[in-house]
């Protein structure tokens, strides 16, 4: 899906996210020391980006594809590093702007989905989100 919205450094997203409307939360890869990587290495530090750029990508989305919007995926090195009421606030957001919304993912290292523990990661499934993508080289 096409829209114009804001992206910045590389943008990747896995295979299985072919079909989903790639909205970036996070820039960069807060880790970034992977001796394997080059996705990052070359591109803008880690930041979260600010909440309401993030629904503006998200308001401008929804006006132009709305309802065909099953699947949403939020690309960068590490979007599961964003701050949880963050990241919770953003899925919810998402939740209300796409009526036929499935399925909402990130990617995320284990060292990352382990500091946010077990009450904010059942904090952000409520806020909707369903899956994360960890890759091998994290493990």
């Amino acid at each position: 899906m096409e829209v114009n919205l804001s992206f910045e450094g590389p943008i990747y997203r896995p295979p299985s996210e072919a079909d989903s409307l790639l909205i970036q939360a996070t820039v960069g890869c807060p880790h970034n020391k992977c001796t394997f990587c080059m996705v990052y290495k070359r591109g803008p530090r880690y930041r979260a980006r600010p909440v309401s750029e993030i629904c503006a990508d998200i308001d401008e989305a929804s006006d132009r594809y709305g309802t065909l919007v099953r699947s949403i995926f939020f690309p960068a090195g590490n979007t599961i590093a964003m701050p949880t009421k963050d990241l919770a606030a953003i899925c919810r957001y998402c939740g209300m702007k796409f009526p036929n919304l499935q399925r909402m993912t990130v990617y995320g290292s284990s060292q990352y989905i382990v500091q946010k523990g077990l009450s904010d990661m059942k904090l952000l499934r409520e806020a909707g989100l369903s899956r994360i993508h960890v890759g091998l080289e994290s493990g």
